[in-house]
């Protein structure tokens, strides 16, 4: 049941969440210690095992423009290995593995004598053999040469083994994307000319990131994913709401970090 539990937590939200007691200002989730308080208890009462879901938070940064409008053409890097932080590899079945019948221990003295003694005449017998003229060879010396055959094979394996060790030092990220909590410290943005938009806050590496617009190429038109979600048959396609947007303001990163 252990076994279980923790491939479930593991498998949470397609792997892309974590359990987290704070929000990723520091103030404390309620729900999320409730959860974990209840979940602890389920050995009384095993529905209680769904509690653990309240604490999961998603391990991911998903970037939003003024419109909270998610852009593809936004993209950040991780200045770290693609190993270092990819989803865990499944558990494979071994395949074309046949199961061996294995010999059940003999007890019986008379038998362990006889079987050493046909090991030994077999060893004795296989110890040489006939070659063309009929002159016996060691069949150990004929082992050599398979060895010697052997080693010579084994430098194209180890060039080809380097090969596919070798990764970048980096990776880019596309919007949205998977990052973990150890992995937003290694997470950094773009500033070059060719960047279209840049993050409200540069110490943001996680959650909702709002974007801001700085303008794209004459004729680009920027495409969102929100858009190929969009139901043209549904009641409300453009998710039209009631609420009036909130107006202009000014936004200052340094009375929000305070």
């Amino acid at each position: 049941m252990g076994a279980i539990l923790s491939t479930g937590i593991l498998n949470a939200c397609g792997r892309n969440a974590t359990l987290s007691l704070t929000t990723r200002d520091g103030n404390i989730r309620p729900n999320a210690i409730a959860g974990l308080v209840l979940f602890v208890q389920h050995w009384y009462w095993y529905p209680l095992l769904n509690f653990i879901t309240l604490a999961c938070t998603p391990t991911a940064l998903i970037a939003v423009d003024k419109n909270l409008k998610v852009p593809k053409s936004f993209t950040f890097v991780s200045k770290a290995k693609p190993s270092a932080f990819k989803y865990p590899d499944f558990l494979k079945k071994d395949e074309g593995k046949t199961k061996e019948k294995v010999e059940t221990a003999v007890l019986s003295t008379t038998a362990i004598v006889k079987a050493r003694k046909d090991r030994k005449s077999k060893i004795d017998n296989e110890s040489s053999v006939n070659v063309g003229d009929g002159t016996p060879q060691k069949a150990q010396e004929k082992k050599g040469d398979v060895e010697m055959i052997d080693t010579e094979a084994k430098p194209e394996e180890v060039k080809q083994e380097a090969k596919e060790e070798a990764e970048p030092e980096e990776q880019n990220l596309k919007n949205p994307s998977r990052v973990l909590k150890a992995q937003e410290k290694v997470v950094a943005y773009k500033h070059d000319a060719s960047v279209r938009y840049t993050p409200v806050l540069e110490t943001r590496f996680a959650g909702f990131v709002v974007l801001s617009d700085l303008g794209g190429k004459p004729g680009e038109v920027e495409l969102y994913y929100d858009d190929e979600e969009r139901n043209l048959d549904a009641p409300n396609p453009d998710l039209v709401s009631d609420l009036d947007i909130p107006k202009a303001f000014e936004f200052d990163p340094f009375i929000q970090n305070a």
